[in-house]
């Protein structure tokens, strides 16, 4: 008894976006040099090549929650605590020369006075700002590396979310601030 081969054949790469519309243009939509989206700014420890930013580094990944204790109280669902508390801020950078320093801080329990996370776009061909989250009076409480990567996990006290609307023009529009101080249980 035999068996049939099977030959797998793989479609070719193509942009559908560019054939629908009619442009035959062939090209790599994944090439060329682009910018990075989020990156961090940790005291005066971080570098990087970005114009305009070089005291940060580019930041892969993050994720932070901050939440308002509610009761289990079922007869009055809306009554809440005062108490306001954020999770470990976990963020993923790239291992640069740096590396030393922030396991030194979190070695030693030193704090760190401020780490800012920042969203950047372009807008008239500049980099800009749409949003800084920065976080006050933060200490490492996770140190790990993963390849060439650096995985921090970071207890913060202090909470700023400001929010830079970009209008058509290229120029920022008023900012939408979100401020809280986890270690006094205050907002604003």
């Amino acid at each position: 008894m035999s068996f049939p081969s099977y030959q797998i054949i793989m479609p070719t790469r193509e942009n559908y976006f560019n054939k629908a519309v009619g442009n035959n243009s062939s090209y790599d939509v994944h090439s060329g040099v682009r910018s990075p989206e989020w990156m961090v700014k940790i005291d005066d420890i971080m570098k990087s090549n970005v114009d305009g930013f070089e005291d940060h580094a580019e930041l892969f990944r993050w994720v932070g929650s901050s939440k308002r204790k509610t009761t289990s109280d079922f007869g009055n669902n809306l009554f809440t605590s005062a108490t306001l508390y954020h999770s470990l801020v976990e963020i993923e950078i790239a291992n640069g020369e740096f590396a030393p320093a922030l396991e030194t801080k979190m070695n030693k329990g030193e704090h760190l006075e401020l780490m800012t996370i920042v969203r950047l776009g372009n807008a008239k061909d500049l980099k800009v700002k749409f949003q800084t989250i920065a976080f006050g009076n933060c200490r490492i409480e996770g140190f790990e590396q993963a390849g060439d990567r650096l995985i921090l996990q970071l207890y913060v006290t202090t909470k700023e979310n400001t929010v830079i609307p970009i209008g058509q023009d290229g120029a920022p529009g008023g900012n939408s601030v979100s401020k809280v101080d986890y270690s006094k249980s205050t907002a604003e």
